[in-house]
């Protein structure tokens, strides 16, 4: 393809290089090879199960040692709550027309009327926090509302709580809706829970904790007035930033298989997928941060679960710290030999799961020093794996990284060619979910920021198809954060309990027990 001037202008503006649009197009139309994965990681093969006393003794390590660290908590909280609302969105737009929306609920149940789904749904309905919320509107715009039917009523429920004249969620970024209700006067949203969570693991004798959100420009007004209702509540720092417009990417058009281009025909480009933090990620200062969706918050009690693993993981991750510090710091001064370099080989193999490139054996002295800092000295990430109860999403593999090595990865279903049998053998086989718990180290062994942009494997990036004006188009992703994003860190998985995950993909879900 061939860029005008005009386009290239157009590039240069928006903070990309033309050779990056270019590789982008290439691939749009060319494809993407799947990721290999070489078998599942389980319970003893590349998950560790921690025993009680072992939960202990990592928590009592975190506790002893908070003091010393940089404590910063991550949360990528920039999308909108569209996908939350999908159903009642569908019901909202077209209920007037004629077109039942709930005769999709009565072919799914197999209900002979509507009236038993809807029944349900106003009968439910004030299990939502936000439901006190609705019925205070609709007194005001909509007093006849107990005398409407149970079809006009879920309408009347669904319109003030998704359009401007009510509540406005259908627009609003999930971290602005009110998930839990503890009473009357304490009811919380999403954002709200994640500084109970962030002072709770990060505050220190340094600080009253920090946490970092990522968020859209068009929300920032909204997201600075209700942060600052909360500083006196929650003495914690908040700090947020956007995803970065030189990550964007770019579109093909499915009919014509061109760029797509505006009316006035400029290249359009669109945020590049939740991968494009990991150059938010660049820009923290947390010797050790947190990361974890907005979506996913626990309520009292079990919040306290929560926090007991994080504070598990992160604990885990301060002794791989003090013992990568220590045999680097060897390394670098060219100390061990014999026995010391078989010492920091067993480490590097059997803690941090590295496998070795073919012919190490052979070297000298010299070069396994030079290959072993070469492979510990990089950013790490203790992640947190539940059992697989049949949520989409990612899942912890063996498979290759960018440089062909067998490695630990969290692997997305749309990676893994599933046409292939022993692919989708070996995903079926697959114990356990990443449900986005993480614990991570991006500095080095003397405290200098890694460029985390030298671990990111490009060939893990997604093709997705999406609507443009109407318009089917192509459209490429970046790597995803944890996935190809983090693909040559150094990683370790460890079993987490199911209940610390708790995610609200649709609304109902927060009708789940968890979240009431």
């Amino acid at each position: 393809m061939k860029l005008s001037e005009k386009d290239r202008q157009h590039i240069q503006q928006h903070g990309l290089n033309t050779g990056e649009v270019l590789r982008q197009l290439n691939i749009l139309k060319t494809g993407l090879p799947y990721t290999k994965i070489l078998e599942p990681a389980t319970v003893n093969n590349g998950i560790i199960k921690l025993d009680p006393e072992q939960e202990n003794y990592y928590a009592s390590v975190f506790e002893n040692k908070k003091a010393l660290y940089n404590l910063q908590k991550f949360v990528p909280a920039s999308g909108a709550a569209t996908r939350m609302f999908k159903e009642w969105t569908f019901f909202h737009n077209n209920y007037q027309t004629g077109r039942d929306y709930y005769e999709r609920f009565v072919k799914k149940h197999q209900l002979t009327t509507f009236e038993p789904y809807l029944d349900d749904f106003i009968n439910n309905f004030p299990g939502f926090a936000f439901y006190q919320d609705v019925m205070d509107i609709i007194k005001l715009h909509a007093p006849d509302f107990h005398q409407l039917n149970v079809n006009e009523q879920a309408w009347q429920l669904i319109h003030f709580t998704l359009s401007d004249d009510g509540l406005g969620y259908a627009r609003k970024p999930k971290a602005f809706i009110k998930f839990h209700r503890y009473n009357k006067n304490d009811i919380r949203t999403a954002l709200e829970e994640h500084l109970v969570e962030t002072t709770a693991y990060t505050a220190n004798k340094q600080s009253n904790g920090q946490v970092s959100f990522s968020i859209s420009p068009v929300h920032t007004q909204e997201f600075e007035a209700i942060t600052a209702q909360l500083k006196e509540k929650y003495p914690v720092s908040i700090d947020y930033s956007y995803q970065k417009p030189e990550t964007d990417t770019i579109m093909l058009d499915l009919q014509t298989n061109e760029p797509v281009r505006d009316t006035g025909g400029n290249l359009v480009f669109r945020p590049g997928g939740h991968g494009s933090l990991i150059n938010n990620i660049q820009d923290l200062n947390g010797d050790i941060i947190f990361i974890k969706n907005i979506d996913n918050v626990q309520k009292g009690q079990t919040q306290e679960t929560t926090v007991k693993y994080k504070k598990i993981l992160a604990g885990y991750l301060m002794e791989l710290l003090d013992k990568t510090k220590t045999y680097l710091a060897q390394l670098r001064d060219e100390k061990p030999i014999h026995e010391e370099l078989k010492k920091i080989e067993d480490f590097a193999r059997n803690t941090l799961n590295i496998h070795f490139i073919e012919g190490y054996d052979t070297l000298n002295n010299s070069g396994k020093r030079k290959y072993l800092t070469y492979k510990i000295n990089r950013p790490i990430r203790v992640a947190g794996m539940v059992k697989n109860t049949g949520e989409p999403g990612g899942g912890p593999f063996w498979a290759h990284n960018k440089n062909g090595l067998k490695s630990l990865q969290i692997v997305e279903k749309a990676q893994i060619n599933t046409s292939d049998p022993q692919q989708k053998a070996i995903l079926e086989q697959s114990t356990h979910f990443n449900p986005v718990d993480l614990v991570i180290s991006i500095k080095d062994f003397e405290g200098k920021k890694f460029n985390l942009k030298e671990f990111v494997n490009e060939q893990a990036a997604f093709i997705t198809e999406k609507s443009y004006e109407g318009r089917p188009v192509k459209v490429y992703e970046r790597p995803g954060l944890w996935n190809g994003a983090m693909d040559d860190w150094n990683t370790i998985f460890v079993e987490v309990p199911l209940k610390t995950f708790s995610p609200v993909k649709t609304v109902t879900d927060l009708l789940k027990p968890e979240h009431q």
